[in-house]
Parts: structure tokens; sequence; C-alpha cells
């Protein structure tokens, strides 16, 4: 029996109506729907910096079976989309996919990338086999808004955000790829959303960039310098959206945040693993041997 013919190329060889219907497929029984329209899909790969030039994708027979969805800024790359359709997995076509990504974008001078998985995924191998390793933790919450005191929050304009954006996303708050500032911005100036700082002693200690869905108020991205100050914006948040539920993703676990969130009672519905891989590690890999492959991560 003839075996089939593997092969690579860039995700912008693909229409928008090609690369949905594929996504479609990757993510069919993934653990959190994401059945994008060909519309939604275009806004996602615009608003998250995704390069389909850099981004790959996996045909079989010419028939694409995977993708892995890429953007870079400078030498810094992370995966916003990666999987290979059910009817495909488990026979090596995800590792020499991610191998094929992983390998242009030594090509086009990456040193560092990121990506985040499901923490009971199984992928999480997958990727460690392809030179990343665990960095840190992440955690969302969507709960009911909850806190002890309230704050008056401050309106900020988009022109302070790079600024305190630079300057509170340090150490254990560092951004995940989905909140960099150039993808915070995009937001905010798209969808004129709500920059809402919580005023400490010595100026604006914490804030949150709010969007106000049926019953929802979600949080593109939120940080403080400090414990108290997260308590304070958290709090206050809560106060502001009283009735409705407030949600944030990808929030690093020790982040000071993360902390106010279950201090206040909320559990993280969503536990992710953020891994990362550098130009070094990628050197010290031995030579591909393909093996099986997982569940789209």
């Amino acid at each position: 029996m003839r075996s089939p013919v593997l092969a690579f190329q860039p995700a912008a060889t693909l229409s928008m109506g090609q690369l949905t219907l594929l996504w479609r497929e990757v993510y069919s029984n993934y653990p959190v729907p994401l059945p994008f329209t060909e519309d939604e899909l275009d806004r996602f790969i615009r608003m998250s910096g995704m390069c389909l030039e850099l981004s790959q994708i996996a045909l079989s027979d010419n028939q694409p079976v995977g993708l892995s969805f890429a953007g870079r800024d400078g030498d810094t790359a992370w995966i916003g989309g990666f999987g290979v359709v059910s009817s495909h997995r488990r026979c090596g076509i995800g590792l020499a996919l991610m191998r094929s990504q992983t390998r242009e974008m030594d090509q086009q001078g990456i040193r560092t990338s990121r990506l985040e998985v499901i923490n009971t995924n199984r992928a999480r191998r997958l990727y460690a086999n392809a030179g990343y390793v665990d960095r840190r933790r992440l955690c969302s919450f969507n709960s009911p808004a909850v806190g002890s005191a309230a704050d008056p929050l401050v309106p900020l304009s988009i022109e302070e955000l790079p600024s305190l954006h630079n300057r509170l996303h340090v150490g254990v708050s560092a951004a995940p790829w989905q909140r960099e500032l150039p993808g915070v911005m995009r937001a905010v100036e798209r969808d004129q959303l709500t920059i809402l700082g919580w005023r400490g002693p010595n100026g604006i200690a914490a804030y949150a960039v709010e969007q106000n869905r049926a019953g929802l108020t979600h949080l593109v991205d939120a940080v403080a310098e400090c414990p108290s100050s997260a308590e304070g914006l958290v709090s206050s948040l809560a106060a502001r959206s009283r009735g409705r539920r407030i949600s944030l993703s990808d929030e690093p676990s020790n982040s000071p945040i993360a902390k106010a969130f279950k201090r206040f009672g909320a559990s993280p519905r969503i536990l992710r693993m953020e891994m990362v891989r550098t130009a070094s590690q990628a050197s010290s890999l031995s030579a591909p041997t393909y093996g099986r492959t997982y569940a789209a991560a």
C-alpha cells in the first residue's frame, strides 16, 4: 500500500475560506469551542498579529490536513493555533508539521518562540519533542464579579497605555503573547475599548482594558504592580460589573492579578502551560525522528 505524500507550504497559499474550513476541522473536538466563521478567523489573524507567510500548513496527497499559525515581532515569534485534523492524527504529521514550522522560524531569524497548551493535552509531549520547554502556568477566569471594596477607577487614554504596559508587565506579570502591547493596542483601537486605571499613592499602579458583552465583562488585559493594587483593581472592577461575570484569559498563575482573583473566590476555569523554544535549545536537538502525533493543542 502506497504511503501518502506529506508536504508543507506557507498558510498564505490558501484562501481565507480554505483556512477557515481547515481550522474548523482541526478544532472540531477541541475542549474549548472555536468554530470560527471566515470573518471571525480573518479578525483573529489580524488582531493576533499572525503572519500567514511564516505560518505553515501540512498536506497529505495535496489535501490540507494540518495547520500552524505563527506570528512574529522582530526575532520573537508565537504559535497562535496548531493542530491536525482528526482523521490524520497519531501518524507523525503533527511532529513533522511543528518541525517544519520551527525550521521556517529558524531560517527567518527567530530567536525565541512561545506557545500555550492545555495542561492535560498530550500535545505537550509533541511540543517538547520539537524543542519547547515548560516556562510557566497560565490560568483563565470566568466568575461572578466579587470583591470586598471599591475605589474609583480612572479612565485612561490609549496614549497612556504603552508606558503603563511596559512598566507593569514585568517579572511574574510578563504578558503572554496574546496580551503583548501591539495586540492590546489593536483591540483598543478597533473596538473602542475602555482603559481603566487604579491609582495608588504614587500614581497608576494597575489597569484593565475592559470589553463589555452581554452579561460579561471581559478583560482584554489587566496587570498590577503589587498585591494591594491588584486587589484594589479587581474589587473596583467587580463593583463596576456587579450582576455580570468577569473573565480574563491566560493570566500568569503567580501574578498579583491571578492571586487577587483567587483571593476573592474565583477558581481558574482553564489551566494552560506556556512553553518556550530558543535558538540555543533548537541547536541542541538531535536529528528529527518522526513519531506519533497527538490531539490539536
